[in-house]
């Protein structure tokens, strides 16, 4: 659906456009184009120069025939870090598509994280999510991706619904590695699925040059429960993958990654947004 679609249904239809921009001592948040209930408020500083933005979508959930469209630009010289207050949730459809569309540009020199919390799945849902990456040879980026299909803390299993995902990741507009998965019931019990787990993540970390060590360091630590990989399918991208039952879990080892790797990829320790201790 194109911008000029936006506002021909009842559902809800939302358009957030974010610019970056670098500065002699901060990184400063500029709003470019907002429709619907997607919105940011004022930025955060506790690392002086890193731009700490918060991603909020008030309304607490989507539903089939939403459309969220996310763009954001990270100019030069710029260090930004996105998150979320929450947990995005998608609920039951009575037969529409909820989409998600993230375009995320990162451009030269500089540092860029996008880390939201879990999108949760109930049954019935149908979701279908795109985020596209494009990031300059000399950039860095650390961004995640985590879903729980169902609810399993309330034993509430994802037993109806589809979720496609489509994670496509580009090099100075060159394809550099895409993904795509379509989950359903059958998909989550099937051996060469998710084995029956319900919780799944990816860990994208990309600059210039990765060295060795750090993946040594990396495959080291290992979550409390469920499976995790690390793998490097190029020489400037290292990807992690979880397989569990708990988002609590997820959240607890993909912070420890980041805690690792943040010093190492984009010469910062690590500072946890505000919003994540709440």
């Amino acid at each position: 659906m194109t911008t000029a679609a936006i506002g021909k249904t009842q559902n809800w239809q939302a358009l957030l456009q974010l610019e970056l921009r670098g500065g002699q001592d901060r990184t400063r948040m500029v709003p470019l184009r907002r429709y619907g209930p997607l919105s940011v408020q004022r930025a955060f500083y506790p690392e002086q120069d890193c731009c700490h933005v918060y991603l909020l979508h008030p309304p607490g959930g989507v539903v089939g025939g939403d459309l969220l469209q996310l763009q954001v630009q990270a100019q030069p010289q710029s260090h930004s870090l996105l998150t979320s207050p929450g947990a995005n949730k998608f609920y039951r459809s009575g037969g529409e598509i909820a989409r998600v569309e993230q375009q995320l540009e990162v451009q030269a020199n500089s540092r860029f994280e996008f880390l939201p919390q879990e999108n949760i799945y109930f049954p019935g849902a149908r979701v279908n999510m795109q985020t596209r990456i494009d990031v300059s040879a000399d950039s860095r980026a650390m961004i995640w991706e985590k879903h729980c299909f169902g609810r399993p803390a309330n034993h509430e299993a994802f037993d109806n619904g589809q979720v496609i995902t489509e994670l496509q990741l580009r090099q100075d507009r060159r394809l550099l590695f895409t993904e795509k998965q379509r989950i359903d019931a059958e998909e989550i019990q099937r051996a060469s699925g998710l084995r029956g787990q319900p919780v799944i993540g990816s860990l994208l970390m990309i600059a210039p040059a990765i060295d060795d060590a750090l993946i040594d360091q990396c495959r080291q630590l290992q979550p409390e429960q469920g499976m995790a990989a690390f793998t490097r399918p190029l020489d400037n991208l290292l990807l992690l993958r979880y397989l569990g039952s708990s988002t609590l879990e997820l959240n607890r080892f993909f912070i420890r990654v980041w805690e690792l790797c943040r010093p190492m990829l984009l010469d910062k320790q690590a500072c946890h947004p505000r919003i994540w201790n709440t």
